[in-house]
């Protein structure tokens, strides 16, 4: 599936690994996970199909999704359409209980 960055914060994280100190290491490291879980993904359904991604959609949002990174993290993105597939656009990590 395709993917770009919302947050220049997230996309150094990925491509450059800048910034993880922000973040527990077992949320960087969950969040590397996920990436390729995404990365590999075909579209959103494969991504839905995998239980333990916890695929939802957002109460209250307007096409705002999450995973789960753990218990506590997860991936905020939303699913954009650029006139030939769907792109997913990653916006945040959020500490759902901050």
């Amino acid at each position: 599936m395709r993917f770009q960055f919302a947050n220049s914060d997230l996309e150094d994280l990925y491509y450059e690994e800048k910034g993880k100190e922000a973040y527990p290491d077992y949320v960087v490291t969950a969040f590397f996970k996920r990436m390729q879980t995404i990365k590999s993904a075909k579209n959103e359904n494969d991504l839905r199909a995998i239980k333990g991604n916890h695929f939802e959609k957002m109460e209250g949002e307007n096409n705002k999704y999450s995973i789960r990174l753990n218990q506590q993290y997860r991936l905020i993105f939303s699913l954009e359409n650029d006139g030939v597939c769907k792109i997913m656009l990653i916006k945040e990590i959020s500490n759902h209980y901050s």
